[in-house]
């Protein structure tokens, strides 16, 4: 595979030999990738959840993306060349969600032949659709709203290994007790295979980053509060591919101290993480 690091709109090159000659009724090429994610089976009423999508245990189903059957013009095989132009919207390379790679398939009458070679699409800031870029609205997690908590950042995208800055503000209508507000990154795993039940998506934590404790809300006066968040240097691109998703938030949490009638609140934002 050359090269083995590529970004979307590049041309990757497989080349493929044989030590000899191999008698061959038929070669085929495909280019696409393993998409990993979970799936949920019910099993006499219970729900039995697949492996973990951290580890190559993980169940996943290839994507075929294009097939080249190659001409034989005669019964033998002594290799090939093959080249692919990675889509604009391919998914980044990542454990989580897919393996890039293309596969040979050789019919050799009963002893037939597959082997597989790797390449990593990693994704750039520019490879981003500009639409997707757009600031993504608040999503409320949880909690009543009695405070109104917005996050506001400078940009959408981010590399892998930034630090994100931005600001928490907060605005309550009524006096309520103090609170203790906090921010973190967060990695979101969807999956939404075409012919499983889906599992529960999985949620992963950055380190919580306190803002300030017993802070006190008074009617009427927003408070704001700036924040610096650093993404993982090896973070894994957004994407959006077959049977699963992967995204990227940045998250506020907002606990009322002393009185356990008021619920949590907790909102986050959505951002696109890019790590070409």
């Amino acid at each position: 595979m050359a090269p083995e690091v590529l970004r979307p709109g590049q041309v990757v090159t497989a080349t493929v030999t044989t030590d000899t000659p191999l008698d061959a009724a038929s070669v085929r090429l495909e280019w696409g990738y393993d998409n990993v994610y979970r799936w949920a089976d019910e099993v006499d009423g219970d729900t039995d959840t697949g492996t973990d999508t951290d580890t190559e245990r993980s169940p996943a189903s290839w994507v075929c993306v294009t097939r080249v059957d190659v001409p034989l013009t005669t019964n033998e095989f002594a290799g090939t060349t093959s080249t692919f132009t990675v889509p604009s919207w391919a998914p980044g390379s990542s454990k989580q969600i897919a393996r890039w790679s293309c596969r040979v398939a050789i019919g050799c009458g009963g002893r037939d032949v597959d082997a597989h070679g790797d390449f990593t699409v990693v994704i750039g800031i520019d490879d981003v659709d500009p639409v997707e870029a757009l600031e993504a609205p608040m999503e409320r997690v949880s909690g009543d709203a009695e405070t109104v908590v917005e996050i506001a950042l400078p940009a959408t995208v981010f590399r892998a290994g930034a630090t994100v800055s931005g600001h928490v503000t907060l605005l309550t209508v009524s006096d309520l007790p103090a609170v203790d507000v906090a921010v973190s990154w967060q990695r979101q795993c969807e999956s939404h295979p075409l012919l499983r039940q889906p599992a529960q998506s999985q949620a992963l934590y950055g380190p919580i980053i306190h803002l300030g404790r017993g802070i006190a809300l008074t009617s009427g006066a927003p408070i704001t509060l700036p924040f610096d968040v650093a993404l993982p240097e090896d973070a894994s691109p957004t994407a959006d591919a077959v049977h699963s998703s992967l995204s990227w938030f940045v998250g506020a949490r907002v606990v009322y101290t002393g009185l356990d009638e008021h619920a949590a609140e907790q909102v986050r934002r959505p951002i696109i993480v890019a790590n070409a």
